[in-house]
């Protein structure tokens, strides 16, 4: 049914999109589109066309609307920069050896794209009419921020549109997840971290750094970095969601093994059994901080004025952006030091697990891959759902096809590739959703 899955996606490959300032002559955004519509000419053919900037929004019409709200399965057409002299084929060959289909955007995510868009495609071949709408949106600048597609969740709000689920990228089929789970897994992500840019600034009078003034720009902010290390600042607690993860886990689990994985999602704080299952414990509970960037000085020997200290903060849902940003300028007016929130987005709430859609993707991987455990998880990373908030209630963050352990390091790295066969499996199990469960 799927014969042609490689060939198809080593033609997406082909076509640079690598979106984000200083890319531009390999960012093929058009080329692109035309490609996927002479490629997938069922599903263009059928459904109805809606440009937002360069991303496309495109909705299949269902034969009973009112019986269920439609679905939005969303994704991005645009790839991350490479290095190409580290790449043991060109980045953008889309070379076919050894099984896989090499180059930037094989995994995230013209792989799964090229699987949903082949199941869709098949079944309006055989003449297939979904009973609710099915939306589909392409975004073109979701690794870089996705403003577009801010925009197209505007214009889905203003025309009235509240999906029952929305469909996005996150978890993957994965192995030996966190080191708790043995083999693969299907990794569902009901919810994500917030990611939030903080500034920390410091002010000094400056000087001639053969006399150096006490508290200075640099010491007052290494001072906070140090508070930071030395003293958690975050609420550690499990979520729901993660208490869920790991019941899940449990439940594929044996003897001893079970038992502490159910002890661990029943305890309260410090969490000692968790901490003895995995090096990821510390991730589960709550938020996180990274220094990412400091800059100040313009000389050797000239004290500055002016310091300036970045920092990644990851939200839970546990304890969100208004709380934390409460206590980082609490902690910076510690240190006479201004705190800004620069930029970012709250903590995603954790969607339910016991919906319609959420249970109609399970029943479609149990019929795909027999005997694979289904394991609820909260992304540390971020996705284009974040934007569709305000358009539904319910986000499914997973694309249901297998990324080998150095598959899913070249993910924004060097020598992505997928298996066809990976390939193919996904898009048998986007078929099944589509055409039986939802």
């Amino acid at each position: 049914m799927f014969e042609r899955t490689a060939e198809r996606l080593s033609g997406m490959v082909q076509i640079p999109t690598v979106s984000g300032k200083g890319n531009e002559a390999l960012y093929e955004i058009g080329r692109y589109k035309e490609y996927l519509a002479q490629e997938f000419l069922h599903l263009f053919g059928s459904a109805e066309r809606i440009a937002i900037g360069e991303a496309l929004l495109l909705r299949i019409e269902g034969t009973d609307p009112k019986k269920k709200r439609p679905v939005l399965f969303t994704g991005h057409m645009d790839v991350v920069p490479v290095d190409e002299a580290a790449w043991k084929y060109p980045p953008f060959s889309g070379a076919i050896v050894d099984g896989c289909i090499w180059g930037r955007g094989s995994q995230d995510m013209k792989g799964p794209h090229c699987a949903l868009l082949s199941a869709l495609d098949e079944l309006l071949k055989e003449g297939w009419k979904p009973e609710r709408e099915i939306w589909l949106y392409l975004s073109c600048d979701e690794e870089i921020g996705g403003q577009t597609t801010a925009k197209a969740a505007a214009w889905l709000k203003k025309m009235g549109i509240h999906f029952a689920m929305i469909f996005d990228e996150g978890g993957t089929i994965c192995e030996n997840f966190m080191g708790l789970v043995d083999g693969r897994a299907a990794l569902f992500g009901i919810s994500e971290k917030g990611s939030l840019e903080y500034r920390f600034t410091a002010f000094s009078s400056g000087g001639h750094a053969a006399n150096p003034q006490p508290n200075s720009a640099i010491v007052r902010l290494a001072e906070l970095m140090h508070d930071v290390e030395k003293e958690d600042l975050f609420i550690r607690k499990l979520s729901d969601g993660n208490c869920a993860m790991l019941k899940a886990i449990a439940a594929y689990s044996e003897g001893e093994k079970a038992e502490q994985l159910k002890k661990a999602a029943a305890e309260d704080a410090p969490y000692p059994t968790l901490y003895q299952l995995t090096p990821e414990a510390r991730n589960l509970l709550g938020g996180t901080i990274a220094f990412t960037m400091i800059e100040g000085g313009t000389a050797m020997n000239v004290m500055p004025k002016k310091a300036v200290l970045t920092a990644n903060v990851r939200v839970a849902s546990v304890e969100g952006e208004q709380a934390v940003t409460k206590k980082l300028q609490a902690l910076a007016k510690n240190h006479d030091l201004i705190c800004e929130l620069v930029d970012g987005v709250d903590a995603a709430p954790e969607s339910r697990m016991d919906t319609e859609e959420y249970l109609a993707m399970k029943r479609s991987v149990e019929q795909t891959y027999l005997g694979l455990p289904i394991i609820p998880f909260v992304l540390g990373g971020g996705t284009d759902s974040r934007h569709f908030l305000d358009v539904t209630d319910q986000v499914l963050r997973f694309s249901p096809m297998h990324a080998a352990p150095e598959q899913g390091r070249g993910v924004h790295g060097d020598n992505e590739s997928a298996y066809i066969k990976d390939v193919q499996d996904a898009a048998k199990c986007y078929y099944e959703l589509l055409k039986n469960q939802l």
